[in-house]
């Protein structure tokens, strides 16, 4: 972690997500180009994933390793990416997109900190992790900045409840499937070792409620910005009803 090898990972997919994202202002694509240029992206990094994740099986053949499920909620952003470039439903696909921005910018930006397949260059898993998680960063930028997707206070709090949920689904597979000592959503254990504040040493419970302080309070951080200029803007077109409203009346 931070070592040598891991900034010039950082370095390298913020120089290409940075790219990716001049592309799409200079030759104007539109969001369901880019958003379709995404999902197949993503696609095809998953099933290069899932090829690095197969185990052979007591009972012959192989099968998907149990702790790659689509539990982890990188791995959940890549199936809502593929649900809202698939469906037509404007209102769930404004719903879901709302939900992405943070967990995009967020989750894919802490896999990218905290390289739990390492940043050795010949394991091609460090190569499948480290351009996932690029693309799923470039995609939440993308949605905030270009796409614009709704990230008011009011999406905050649907947010709030989505996490939850999403939160309780990880509680209930982590219960299913603990005798491979899944992990998802870091609810059992840290990611690493030895992490300031998200660490075991105060017991499970003051690490859960750290968890939880934490992934509200950066929620409430992504959405802050957005919040003060859609509340700015309110104001501004109240004011300017205002004054037409002034003026016809006068």
């Amino acid at each position: 972690m931070f070592s040598l090898g891991h900034f010039i990972w950082l370095g390298a997919i913020g120089i290409t997500i940075a790219l990716a994202l001049i592309t799409t202002k200079k030759f104007t694509l539109s969001h369901r180009t880019v958003g379709r240029a995404v999902m197949m992206i993503l696609i095809v990094l998953k099933i290069f994933h899932m090829s690095l994740s197969m185990k052979e099986s007591a009972f012959g053949g192989y099968v998907l390793d149990q702790t790659q499920l689509s539990f982890h909620l990188c791995s959940l952003m890549i199936y809502s990416t593929i649900l809202v470039n698939s469906i037509t439903n404007q209102k769930i696909i404004a719903t879901l997109k709302s939900f992405m921005v943070p967990c995009l910018l967020l989750g894919a930006t802490m896999a990218l900190l905290i390289p739990t397949e390492g940043v050795n260059p010949a394991h091609l898993r460090v190569w499948q992790y480290m351009l996932i998680h690029g693309m799923l960063v470039f995609y939440g930028i993308y949605l905030a900045v270009i796409e614009k997707v709704d990230l008011s206070f009011k999406a905050y709090r649907n947010n709030l409840k989505m996490l939850l949920g999403v939160t309780l689904l990880a509680f209930l597979m982590n219960s299913v499937l603990e005798q491979y000592e899944t992990n998802f959503l870091f609810l059992r254990v840290p990611p690493m070792d030895n992490l300031p504040l998200l660490n075991l040493h105060n017991g499970w419970g003051v690490y859960f409620l750290t968890l939880a302080a934490i992934a509200c309070t950066l929620l409430l951080l992504i959405h802050l910005p957005f919040i003060v200029l859609d509340t700015l803007r309110r104001r501004k077109m109240a004011k300017r009803t205002e004054a037409l409203e002034d003026k016809y009346i006068g």
